[in-house]
């Protein structure tokens, strides 16, 4: 079995303590980094909606889209409320805005199925379009900030 000495302690010692301070000093500058990158998605930003882009949510969507909602699936993959109430941060807004985007895009909303029983609820070109622009000018506006 070979002994340590003194002087081979002394010298892992010094190799050991920079190279520790190196690693230590290295996570601290990386989590700074991803800290940072964090609270700027994070950022709550509640939004303000225009009166006619309000008015045709609560027709059409608000129904099933609110946190007075009865259906908890419609509610949880979008929540209007809570662009209002600052409950989604910057980069979910933007997310969930670009949904609208998508979605409005592909005729999507409202559902057939929901359409059958509520034609009235059905959004017309003009109606469509108002969200559209809102969505799209409201992700940009945040996008820059």
């Amino acid at each position: 079995m070979i002994k340590k000495t003194s002087a081979m302690k002394n010298r892992n010692t010094k190799i050991l303590v920079p190279f520790i301070l190196l690693i230590t000093v290295i996570f601290l500058s990386f989590t700074k980094v991803l800290n940072e990158d964090y609270i700027a998605t994070s950022v709550i930003s509640p939004i303000e909606i225009p009166e006619d882009v309000k008015a045709v949510l609560d027709n059409k969507c608000m129904g099933c889209h609110s946190n007075d909602a009865k259906g908890g699936k419609s509610k949880m993959k979008m929540n209007f409320d809570k662009f209002t109430n600052g409950d989604y941060s910057t980069g979910k807004t933007i997310s969930k805005l670009g949904k609208i985007t998508k979605i409005l895009n592909k005729n999507k909303m409202p559902p057939k199925k929901f359409l059958d029983k509520y034609p009235d609820k059905k959004l017309t070109e003009e109606e469509s379009k108002l969200l559209l622009n809102w969505a799209s000018k409201e992700s940009t506006i945040l996008k820059k900030e």
